[in-house]
C-alpha cells in the first residue's frame, strides 16, 4: 500500500484495504506519521534569493559555489538527523570518505549529491533559517527580498 492520507472521511477505505491485505497471509509493518506535504517552489526558489545575495556579498564566489557551502555545512546535518534519509546518507558519505576530503573535493562531491530537494518542508525551513543566522551573525545581511 502506498502512501494513504488518513483523514475522518477516509478511515472506511483504510479499513478494507487493511481487511483486504490481511487476507493475503502476509504480515505487514504499520506507520502512522502526521501528514505533510512536500515544500512548495517557493521555499526553493527562497534558498536561491539567498545565494545569490551571499554570492553578491562576497564577489567572488558564484551562487553556485554558496549552494554547495550551504547544503554542506547546513543540509548534510539535517539530513543525517532525518528518519527517512539519515541511515542512507551516513552509509553513502562513509563510502565516499567524505569528511577525509579536502574542502575543494567536498565541494565537488556534495554538488553531486541530492541534499535539499530531499527535505520537507519543516526540514527545508529549518535550512533557511540556518543560512540566515550563519551568515548574519558573520555579517553578510541576508534576507527574504531579492533587492538588486
Amino acid at each position: 500500500m502506498k502512501d494513504f492520507r488518513l483523514t475522518a472521511s477516509t478511515l472506511n477505505d483504510l479499513a478494507a484495504e487493511v481487511g483486504r491485505l490481511i487476507t493475503t497471509g502476509k504480515a505487514y509493518r504499520v506507520s502512522i506519521v502526521e501528514w505533510q506535504t512536500k515544500r512548495g517552489p517557493s521555499i526553493n526558489a527562497q534558498q536561491h534569493v539567498f545565494y545569490n545575495q551571499i554570492a553578491k556579498h562576497y564577489g567572488d564566489r558564484s551562487s553556485l559555489d554558496v549552494k554547495n557551502f550551504c547544503k554542506d555545512a547546513f543540509g548534510l546535518p539535517i539530513l543525517l538527523n532525518s528518519a527517512e534519509h539519515g541511515d542512507k546518507m551516513a552509509f553513502l558519505l562513509d563510502k565516499l570518505n567524505y569528511y577525509r576530503h579536502s574542502y575543494e573535493s567536498k565541494m565537488k562531491l556534495v554538488s553531486c549529491l541530492e541534499v535539499s530537494s530531499l527535505f520537507k518542508t519543516a526540514e527545508a525551513k529549518l535550512y533557511t533559517d540556518n543560512m540566515i543566522h550563519y551568515f548574519n551573525d558573520i555579517g553578510v545581511m541576508i534576507d527574504y527580498e531579492n533587492r538588486t
